[in-house]
């Protein structure tokens, strides 16, 4: 065979190639992850203020939160949210903080955390899904916001953490004067938004965060996919019901295609195995409790005796 001849082979074999592969769909072909820039990312306190600072500031916003919101009540809701938060953060990479979820009354469709473990779920949020997996997408996202700092990192940057940090650093109970220099800096980052609203790329790291803790939590990885459907089909029928802190977040249909990407190219299957949760009507009556809608169990009425036939015997 001349080399000519070789060459013109080689050629062909190699078109033939470049023209099947860029007929195959994009996600067999691409060889990185949109998340792969988080595998193997260590997280800690170092450099940022350490976490007993964290957790204080944290109870403080909680404070004032719980000033300015209702919170639902309902011990079975409750203890509902509780558990799925839980099994959750203990898949997390953050693993040994002292969570706390909370739901909100607010018929808008919202999640956020804050800093310290504090985690908030509103009650318009569950009217908008079908079951439980979806739920854990949601709080996986905002357990992996608290993992990665990301609420603490900002409140560094915005705030003189040094002044905020000695008075922090107090022995407890604050004095007057402390708390009251503490409740006023918890105010401020809540009103700003500060630690609630996060960059894109911040999102992106929640969302991959989230993904890996439903998955190793036994949840069917197709509930975050529902998740972030329904939030793209609520923001398409111009329905005034997204609160302002997931309005932040990227395109949700941005969000559907790197979450589908990292099921197919590295949790492989997920989306067809794994639990849904509860779904159905269990789910449904949950849903109602959170927004105050408690149907009553139907009570078997006793069973009426039986009457008697005939005359009664007279007495003598």
């Amino acid at each position: 065979m001349s080399k000519i001849l070789a060459k013109i082979i080689l050629a062909k074999v190699a078109l033939a190639l470049l023209l099947s592969s860029a007929a195959m769909p994009a996600v067999l072909v691409a060889d990185k992850s949109p998340y792969q820039k988080f595998y193997r990312k260590e997280y800690s306190n170092q450099g940022i203020p350490k976490e007993e600072d964290e957790i204080k500031l944290g109870e403080a916003m909680h404070k004032v939160l719980t000033k300015q919101l209702r919170l639902v009540t309902d011990p079975v809701v409750n203890a509902y949210v509780t558990q799925i938060g839980m099994k959750l953060a203990q898949q997390s990479a953050r693993p040994n903080l002292r969570y706390q979820f909370f739901v909100v009354e607010d018929q808008s469709v919202n999640a956020f955390a804050t800093m310290g473990g504090y985690v908030y779920v509103n009650s318009g949020l569950l009217l908008n899904i079908t079951n439980e997996a979806q739920l854990a997408a949601v709080m996986g996202h905002e357990i992996g916001h608290i993992a990665a700092r990301h609420g603490l990192r900002k409140a560094k940057d915005s705030i003189k953490w040094k002044v905020i940090g000695g008075i922090i650093g107090a022995v407890n109970p604050f004095p007057g004067q402390i708390q009251g220099e503490l409740t006023r800096t918890a105010g401020k980052l809540i009103v700003n938004g500060t630690v609630m609203k996060h960059s894109r790329d911040a999102e992106n790291e929640a969302d991959y965060l989230g993904l890996t803790n439903i998955y190793r939590a036994g949840y069917n990885t197709r509930g975050m996919i529902e998740m972030l459907q329904t939030l793209q089909e609520l923001d398409k029928g111009g329905r005034n019901i997204l609160g302002d802190i997931m309005r932040s977040h990227p395109p949700a249909k941005d969000r559907v295609e790197k979450v589908r990407t990292e099921i197919a190219t590295t949790l492989i299957g997920s989306d067809q195995k794994g639990t849904m949760g509860k779904t159905g009507a269990e789910f449904v009556k949950l849903r109602q409790r959170a927004n105050g809608v408690v149907v009553p169990e139907v009570q078997k009425k006793p069973a009426s005796k039986p009457k008697r036939i005939g005359s009664r015997r007279k007495k003598p």
